[in-house]
């Protein structure tokens, strides 16, 4: 009988998940660029998937109602599983998986490149030395909900500020790194109290007040200012109090309403001087923070 060839899935392809599952998926974000993550969403019958390995790292988030009765065998591991709604397998890249379940099945598949750790670990010469290791089927809140918010971004028209799937997908590698790696490693710190220096700061709002018009990413802003993501990330917060998603989307808003208020600018031209991709986008957020609609906004500050 001949040996069954190993199949090697590059995420980075369109049709990866074609050669080892029957459906294609319901959505995936490959057309929207994301940078160094991908999710697809599917609906997959009862199905025995061949053996495969990943050159990314892979997280399947059960999205099923109901209990699916499965076996998966993680580099010639087998375990039994009762996969629950919300339940996490993580498969690192360049690892031997296959799994069979024996319902209908609805589920999220994260690929994430092995330079996004990278990235997320520059701060930290423990997290620099570690290594994802394989984790059967559990539950798992934080990435259950990471998954649901890419979810929901790519809903949006796939057209997600990238600074707030870059945030995601900082916090995904890091919650990764610290829980299903080698070790149970710290990360690096230092004093709490000290956030940005203020000429760190300075910099950074000003790149942001100066490029609201673009669709900003964590990654950008970090290197205007000669920092890591993740380090940056959790100053940034110490100093402000606001997440970089929540300050620039507050900094946006703040622009629109001027706007608003001193021009006779058509919405969707203010939508996207502000760096919105989306009117509808620009619209929920304006009414999230400010509690009305741009339109309505416009007429309260007119009269």
């Amino acid at each position: 009988m001949p040996i069954e060839e190993i199949i090697n899935i590059d995420f980075t392809q369109e049709d990866a998940c074609s050669q080892i599952l029957p459906r294609s998926p319901l959505a995936s974000s490959y057309h929207a660029n994301w940078d160094g993550i991908r999710l697809d969403h599917h609906q997959q019958p009862a199905f025995d998937t061949p053996e495969h390995t990943p050159q990314q790292h892979v997280i399947g988030v059960s999205l099923t109602k109901q209990s699916i009765n499965a076996e998966r065998v993680l580099n010639g591991h087998v375990q039994h599983e009762c996969i629950k709604y919300g339940d996490v397998a993580v498969v690192p890249a360049n690892s031997y998986h296959k799994s069979s379940w024996d319902l209908e099945a609805e589920f999220l598949i994260l690929s994430l490149e092995k330079a996004l750790f990278a990235r997320a670990a520059y701060d930290s010469v423990d997290l620099q030395q570690m290594e994802i290791i394989p984790h059967f089927a559990a539950a798992d809140p934080l990435i259950q909900q990471i998954g649901l918010a890419l979810h929901s971004e790519l809903e949006s028209d796939g057209k997600g500020s990238r600074v707030y799937i870059e945030s995601l997908a900082t916090t995904l590698c890091i919650h990764l790194l610290k829980h299903y790696s080698a070790l149970s490693p710290k990360i690096a710190r230092h004093s709490d109290s000290e956030g940005l220096s203020r000429l760190k700061l300075q910099q950074t709002i000003e790149y942001i007040n100066q490029n609201l018009e673009k669709d900003l990413g964590l990654a950008e802003i970090a290197t205007a200012v000669g920092m890591s993501m993740y380090y940056f990330s959790r100053l940034f917060k110490q100093s402000t109090g606001f997440s970089p998603h929540q300050y620039v989307m507050n900094c946006r808003i703040e622009r629109a309403k001027r706007l608003l208020a001193k021009t006779e600018e058509a919405i969707d031209q203010i939508c996207e001087q502000v760096g919105f991709q989306s009117q509808s986008h620009f619209t929920n957020v304006f009414r999230k923070l400010i509690g009305t609609t741009p339109n309505a906004y416009r007429k309260q500050v007119k009269i």
